[in-house]
């Protein structure tokens, strides 16, 4: 009986132990909040379009004409006063039909007795000339060089003694060249100034025989031509004997072609 009531009381003590002790609450169920981190919105970066500045480069407008052209002075004009002075030679045995000019630098050298303005008329000119595409130079001989080109200037009577092969009698000036048959290249020439003429025409004829001398006859149809064949008052080249000159000594203009040849040549050049 004892022990029975010995195992009651230890089932109490037992189940009163499960309870909670009187005045203790038990915690409820700890929530751990949750911290909600915003999402970070990155901003959109607008990159600005970057404008290329459009270069608008002009169209390019080919010349109208080569430097050459000659306002108002048509092609069959050029090739008619082409073939008038460079065709044919005012004086001379050979094959005058022919291109004749010379490829190589020209040396020369003065003899007699020219005047200080005769230099000058001649030093200015052949500056000129230097400056003309394709021209091959004209320079004076210096040391032992040998000159091509030999400018005597001389009285009356010496000059009609050493050119009366060339000219007649009432001539101021004169120019003897020679070229090889085989190729009408000018390799050697002579000019003479009788310096018993007023310097104002000499000065005229120093012009005229130099530009013979390059490979140019006179002409009857211009009388604004330094090379006019009856007059000695044009103390300049006019526009069209710098143009033949210029023609004449272009590379594509060679020594020996015909007429036909050089104008096939002009109707490139001159448009």
């Amino acid at each position: 009986m004892k022990k029975l009531l010995a195992l009651v009381l230890t089932l109490m003590l037992c189940g009163c132990a499960a309870q909670s002790a009187p005045g203790t609450t038990v915690p409820p169920e700890t929530t751990i909040p949750v911290t909600t981190v915003p999402e970070t919105t990155v901003p959109e970066t607008t990159v600005p379009e970057t404008t290329v500045p459009v270069t608008t480069v002009p169209a390019t407008t080919a010349p109208l004409h080569s430097p050459l052209y000659l306002e108002g002075i048509q092609l069959e004009e050029v090739v008619t006063n082409f073939n008038d002075v460079v065709m044919h030679m005012e004086y001379g045995d050979g094959d005058y039909s022919r291109v004749q000019k010379w490829l190589f630098p020209i040396l020369y050298c003065i003899e007699g007795n020219p005047t200080d303005e005769d230099l000058q008329v001649l030093q200015d000119f052949f500056q000129e000339l230097n400056a003309v595409p394709g021209f091959p130079g004209i320079a004076m001989a210096e040391g032992l060089q040998r000159a091509s080109l030999t400018i005597s200037f001389l009285d009356e009577e010496d000059f009609h003694e050493s050119f009366s092969d060339v000219v007649g009698g009432d001539a101021w000036g004169a120019v003897q060249f020679w070229y090889y048959d085989d190729t009408n290249e000018i390799y050697d020439a002579r000019i003479g100034y009788r310096t018993d003429i007023d310097q104002i025409y000499r000065n005229s004829i120093l012009l005229e025989e130099i530009v013979n001398c390059l490979g140019i006859s006179d002409t009857e149809l211009r009388e604004d031509s330094i090379v006019y064949q009856y007059s000695n008052d044009n103390l300049s080249l006019s526009d069209m004997d710098w143009l033949i000159l210029k023609l004449l000594y272009h590379p594509d203009i060679q020594c020996g072609m015909d007429a036909d040849a050089c104008r096939a040549v002009i109707e490139q050049l001159y448009y």
